[in-house]
């Protein structure tokens, strides 16, 4: 059986998406298995998810997916490169043949290309050269492949794509690499044509969501719920229909409830301004992605700053993005430190599956293996758990008798310390959520047993 590997976001899931995994299905054929690995509550651009983990779940496994993870959340909110790695190893470490992204490239041999080419001396001479002309660093990408006519390549998807490539071949992961070309929409969009007919991007629908929210929020009653399915059907025919079943739930909820993004916005803006300015420096200086530079640009940009948005003004810079600053805030909201970022895997928490997905889970159990059943290949410990109290108990502490001088051991116990900090960081983001969002975090997965696909 081929394993097909996606990493997606899923914020919210629509046609785009539906039509890349009908699409793996068409090359690779119907009885393919389908594994994702997804971010939960919180992504990468340093927001609060519109759709929770098990909404997301809930709608891949309608639409074929046979097993669901979650990619950990002090990875699903950092950089592009941190993100792609984490999430091709979980992948890999899965047991997946291939993994499947879109790209506005189609030809994989343009990406090897131009990962070969940065890896050029002179490649690496003219982008150094254009960030020391005052250029970002993704503007400087830009330029510098522009003299080997190759810009193009500078989109949000190919990023994505060349950074999972990057890591298959840099930790030499036996998972493969294939790209199904990324249909009409682009990543970023917030306009589309009238015209278009069946795909928009996910930043499109977030954009018209959040409209809708700001309008009609704190309608308890939902006295305007037929005022509110007349909007929505600006973005019904860009999602599938379970997909918009649980969007519109969610709409819901959150309208009743008075929840919106200025509101969190607002809430969170209070949070790590009273974080920033009453923690000691030392203290701050510990959370990840932090230097003493963006320390002065975030402690200033929080003194002067009356809201959220002001914040984001006071801090952002040539090399200081928003994007990177609302990656930071969560860093300090969630007390993500730089020295627990090992970039290990200790676990993998599965969020959902179907009976394909079940069956491959117990011949895991059963085989403690993943590609032959037969058990002719070295037996590999998987730390996979369909249940979240059980990763807590996995980590819990277990006294190391062994002789601290020797470097290996050194090594485990500090992955071991690593582990009890990142299970504290996954519960701090579930409290998060209980307090901005009102949901509080389920404990066992989604199973799916009516699945045909």
């Amino acid at each position: 059986m081929l394993k097909i590997g996606i990493v997606a976001e899923y914020n919210p899931f629509h046609n785009g998406h539906l039509y890349q995994i009908r699409k793996i299905k068409e090359i690779f054929g119907k009885n393919v298995f389908i594994a994702v690995v997804i971010s939960g509550d919180f992504v990468q651009r340093g927001e609060i998810s519109f759709l929770d983990k098990w909404e997301k779940t809930q709608v891949n496994l309608e639409y074929g997916v046979n097993l669901i993870t979650e990619l950990p959340l002090y990875y699903s909110i950092q950089n592009a490169e941190i993100f792609s790695k984490m999430a091709t190893q979980i992948l890999d470490y899965l047991g997946m043949d291939i993994q499947v992204f879109g790209a506005e490239e189609e030809n994989i041999e343009v990406l090897q290309k131009v990962l070969d080419l940065q890896k050029s001396q002179d490649y690496k001479d003219k982008l150094m050269e254009y960030m020391k002309k005052g250029n970002s660093y993704s503007t400087s990408q830009r330029l510098a492949l522009k003299e080997y006519g190759l810009d193009r390549i500078v989109k949000s998807n190919n990023i994505l794509a060349l950074e999972y490539m990057r890591e298959i071949e840099k930790s030499n992961l036996k998972i493969k690499p294939f790209i199904v070309k990324r249909e009409i929409s682009e990543y970023n969009e917030e306009k589309v044509e009238k015209e278009r007919e069946e795909f928009a991007s996910a930043s499109f629908l977030r954009n018209e969501l959040e409209k809708i929210l700001e309008e009609f929020c704190g309608d308890k009653n939902l006295k305007s719920k037929k005022l509110i399915l007349e909007k929505l059907e600006k973005i019904q025919k860009f999602v599938p229909k379970k997909s918009f079943e649980i969007i519109l739930e969610n709409l819901e909820f959150k309208i009743k409830n008075g929840i919106n993004w200025q509101k969190l916005k607002k809430e969170i803006f209070k949070i790590v301004k009273y974080k920033i300015l009453t923690e000691k420096k030392e203290k701050i200086m510990k959370i990840y992605d932090i230097n003493c530079e963006i320390y002065a640009r975030i402690y200033r940009g929080a003194a002067i700053s009356k809201n959220y948005k002001e914040f984001l003004e006071n801090t952002k810079s040539r090399n200081l993005s928003n994007k990177r600053v609302e990656r930071i805030i969560l860093n300090i909201l969630l007390n993500i430190k730089a020295e627990m970022m090992d970039f290990e895997i200790n676990y993998v928490r599965i969020l959902g599956f179907d009976k394909k997905g079940q069956k491959y889970l117990k011949k895991i159990r059963e085989n403690n293996n993943f590609e032959d059943i037969e058990g002719k290949n070295d037996f590999e410990k998987k730390n996979i758990f369909v249940n979240w109290k059980d990763i807590e108990k996995f980590g819990s502490f277990s006294e190391n008798n062994g002789n601290m001088e020797n470097s290996e051991n050194i090594k485990n116990f500090k992955i071991q310390e690593n582990f009890f900090k990142k299970i504290k960081i996954e519960k701090n983001g579930f409290l998060l959520k209980e307090l901005f969002l009102e949901k509080r975090e389920k404990l066992n997965p989604i199973i799916y047993l009516n699945n045909q696909n």
